[in-house]
């Protein structure tokens, strides 16, 4: 009698393991996408052309920027709703943090752009200063496993805006904007 109930255990096991359905994943690490109703929306992807800007005369003013073409990005979600984004990444299942690698930024919008400030520095006759983060600009996420190679992404409620998804020192980054 035992020897039947464990094997109708194991075969309802087997039968629920091969009739689950495998999620769907990005085909390519260090590729963002939006993850809405199972399916996977691409997110606009830009490579930054870095930028030295000055102002001033005797007191200066430097920041070196990432500059995206676009005042805004054409991929556009709705404020107030916690997104889900995923990447496939190359660490697998290790126990690398992912806070160490990915980062969620929000951009500055100008006219015909949008910027990512990389360093900036104020000098005067007589001394000046820069600073200069990797982590600049770096809004909270949460991270949790997703299918078999992937990472989940999840925002809070995101402010009207202009955001860039990337690795922590990527020049390429995947965009999205807020209504």
């Amino acid at each position: 009698m035992k020897f039947t109930t464990v094997a109708a255990l194991i075969v309802l096991s087997a039968v629920s393991a091969w009739t689950q359905e495998a999620v769907a994943e990005p085909e390519f690490a260090d590729v963002f996408f939006r993850l809405d109703a199972g399916k996977l929306v691409p997110l606009e992807r830009e490579t930054g052309t870095i930028q030295g800007k000055t102002s001033g005369f005797i007191v200066t003013n430097a920041k070196t920027v990432s500059d995206f073409p676009g005042a805004k990005s054409p991929v556009r979600f709705s404020p107030g709703q916690h997104l889900e984004f995923i990447a496939r990444t190359l660490m697998g299942q290790s126990a690398v943090d992912p806070n160490s690698i990915y980062v969620l930024r929000k951009l500055d919008v100008k006219k015909k752009s949008r910027e990512l400030v990389m360093s900036s520095g104020h000098f005067t006759p007589i001394g000046g200063s820069s600073k200069s983060s990797m982590t600049q600009g770096v809004l909270p996420v949460d991270f949790s496993r997703y299918g078999a190679s992937s990472i989940k992404m999840t925002t809070s409620a995101l402010q009207s805006g202009e955001y860039a998804l990337s690795r922590i020192s990527g020049r390429t980054v995947f965009c999205f904007g807020i209504d």
